[in-house]
This record gives C-alpha cells, structure tokens and sequence, in this order.
C-alpha cells in the first residue's frame, strides 16, 4: 500500500498554517491604506471644479431657454437670487383675461427642464447684470426672445474668493469665462 501523507523534508520547513504572518497583514494593510487615501482623495470637493461644472450646467440651461423662445415664439425669463433660479414665461396672449396685466410673468409650464433650482453647495449668484447696470436679480429678469436678441448680461457666480460668469451678448452668444477666478 501506498502512502501519501507528506513527510516533512530537511529543503522544506514544516509549518502550521493557523493564522496569518505578520508580513501578510502589514501588506493588507498598505493596500487598504492606499485604497483608502485614493478615496479620500477623489471624494474632496475640489471648488474649482465645482465651480466651473455649476457655470457650464447653468451656461446650458441658458441656451436652451434662448433656443425654446426662438423655436416656440414665446419669451422666456431667467432670474436669479442667493442660491436659487428660476426662468419664466409670458402667458399665451390668447389665453390672458381682460384687464389682466400684459407685463405679468408666469413660471415657466415645463417643471422638468426649467424647475427652480438651487445651485450646488455654497455657490451663489454673487452678481447679475444686464447691459452692464447692476440689477436687482429678484425684479430683473434676462428676457429671451423669439428673435435671439438680447440685452447683453453677466452672472457672476461665487464660492468663497472664487468667481467665474456667464455672458450673454446682444446676437444671443453665452458663454463662461476660461475659469474661476481669485484665491
């Protein structure tokens, strides 16, 4: 008959596999550690970034107001305060009562695209203005017309020391400056 349980030879040490060495858990532990500080790394906000990422989503908010009053014929308002924007619109001249104020605005019929919506942690609207006056952002609005022309504006945004805007001109180009600026 044959045997087959290994015999412990002089070339190979006999050891008792009860546990881990200690070599083996200090390497899990600096690759958990590295996991770990990737991590951390990528889940720190970095302010910059965010900044510019609320500009750019606004910037096409913004353009997409100005596309759905030229395609649709309808003026769209977009207005701004602290934290918070909203667009509106002019009600259907069909749909207006007698006697009822022409000047009236309405938030605008699609919740989805054009909600009120709050800007993205402690960014604020730090200013607003519109052909290049200082505006009061709650009673102003930026009016997009079926025709694409506008009075020329810019937003600024602000986190802290940085600032980046948004600037529309008079043939309805908007864009955002190259980056936040400040400290």
């Amino acid at each position: 008959a044959f045997d087959f349980t290994p015999h412990p030879s002089p070339l190979t040490p006999h050891r008792l596999s009860n546990g881990f060495t200690l070599i083996e858990m200090l390497v899990v532990l600096v690759i958990i550690g590295i996991v770990v500080a990737m991590i951390g790394v990528n889940l720190a906000p970095d302010p910059r970034q965010a900044l510019q990422t609320e500009a750019q989503r606004l910037a096409l908010l913004l353009q997409q107001a100005r596309d759905e009053a030229m395609s649709s014929g309808t003026r769209i308002a977009f207005s701004a305060e602290k934290q918070e924007h909203r667009f509106w619109q002019k009600p259907a001249r069909s749909a207006e009562k007698p006697g009822e104020n022409a000047r009236t605005w309405e938030p605008h019929a699609d919740q989805e695209l054009y909600k009120p919506r709050r800007l993205a942690g402690s960014i604020k609207f730090e200013e607003m203005r519109i052909n290049q006056q200082p505006v009061d952002s709650h009673l102003q609005k930026i009016i997009f017309t079926p025709s694409g022309m506008l009075l020329p504006f810019r937003i600024t945004l602000s986190e802290g020391p940085l600032r980046i805007a948004i600037s529309g001109n008079a043939i309805g180009q908007i864009e955002v400056d190259k980056g936040p600026q400040g400290s």
